[in-house]
């Protein structure tokens, strides 16, 4: 059995982190007004200007009035205010679940052989998080990327790479 994945071409994208959500599987929805950052709401300066959603775990959803996230850029921000800088990054809506997932920068790289794992990591910068039972396989942390919907494109036309999907943030599906 073989895994095909057609990556459509970037010109193809709307929004930010469309490609990303299309990875993460058909539940996931690309939400460029919202946010993720650790920054609780009442230690987030007013400039930023975003309403507070839920909270995930240690991040904390929010959604802006305007796009945060760009077709360029679907990565993690940064914004310097006074002397803090504060980090944002971009979330999906698990349409299922109705609970927002932050794209937290960890991948799963499957290679065609063993030895492209580490060629990998080497290749691109990227940090092992761990290996999976299955040798070819690895969660490997992408940070810092501007835009992860440009990495998928740039490890799709990897010849050693079979496929890559982001590791999701999200809390448990809890039946209703």
């Amino acid at each position: 059995m073989a895994i095909v994945i057609m990556v459509p071409n970037a010109q193809a994208f709307t929004q930010a982190c469309q490609l990303v959500a299309q990875m993460a599987g058909p539940d996931y929805q690309a939400k460029p007004k919202r946010f993720g950052s650790l920054t609780a709401p009442e230690d987030m300066p007013k400039s930023v200007e975003a309403s507070f959603i839920e909270r995930n775990g240690g991040w904390f959803i929010y959604q802006a009035s305007k796009d945060w996230f760009d077709v360029d850029h679907c990565g993690p921000k940064a914004q310097t205010v006074g002397t803090t800088t504060y980090e944002f990054v971009p979330v999906l809506l698990n349409r299922r679940s109705g609970s927002n997932a932050v794209v937290n920068g960890v991948f799963l790289i499957k290679t065609y052989r063993e030895e492209h794992i580490g060629q990998i990591a080497e290749r691109y910068g990227f940090k092992m998080v761990t290996p999976l039972p299955n040798r070819f396989t690895a969660v490997f942390d992408v940070k810092p990327q501007v835009s992860y919907d440009k990495l998928i494109e740039t490890l799709d036309r990897d010849r050693d790479v079979e496929f890559a999907v982001p590791l999701l943030s999200e809390p448990h599906y809890r039946p209703r």
